[in-house]
């Protein structure tokens, strides 16, 4: 299923990107090889996709996805912070998968309204310390 230079194991696999034209995180600290936007997909009957990338890397994102889940929609999107290199492309996420269920933190649903509009708060699952 997954293409062997990503696969991390048999359910886990890496969709992230890499960006050779960064040069600083977080505009200060050098970056001499880059950065990379990490994202990991967890498929079993169903399947998890945790964090996004930045923008500007829609089209090498999205391919990745479609490599490793071919027909398959991802039905969890894992949000761990809201910093763009990891949450950029939610909004994109939730367009080409209505259906996907977020799952963060109290004032992640409140930040993603912030930043991308209104969602269907149906499909934010809310987690806690313990959960």
């Amino acid at each position: 299923m997954y293409a062997e230079m990503k696969k991390i194991s048999e359910r886990i696999c890496y969709v992230g990107v890499n960006d050779d034209t960064k040069t600083l995180f977080e505009g200060l600290w050098p970056l001499p090889y880059g950065v990379s936007y990490n994202s990991y997909i967890v498929a079993d009957d169903k399947v998890a996709l945790i964090d996004t990338v930045e923008h500007g890397f829609e089209d090498e994102y999205f391919a990745n996805i479609n490599e490793v889940l071919s027909d398959r929609s991802v039905d969890y999107l894992i949000v761990n912070h809201m910093e763009p290199d990891h949450c950029a492309m939610i909004g994109d996420v939730i367009l080409r998968y209505p259906d996907v269920k977020i799952v963060g933190n109290a004032k992640t649903l409140t930040m993603i309204e912030n930043f991308f509009g209104e969602i269907n708060k149906d499909n934010f699952i809310s987690v806690k310390k313990g959960d």
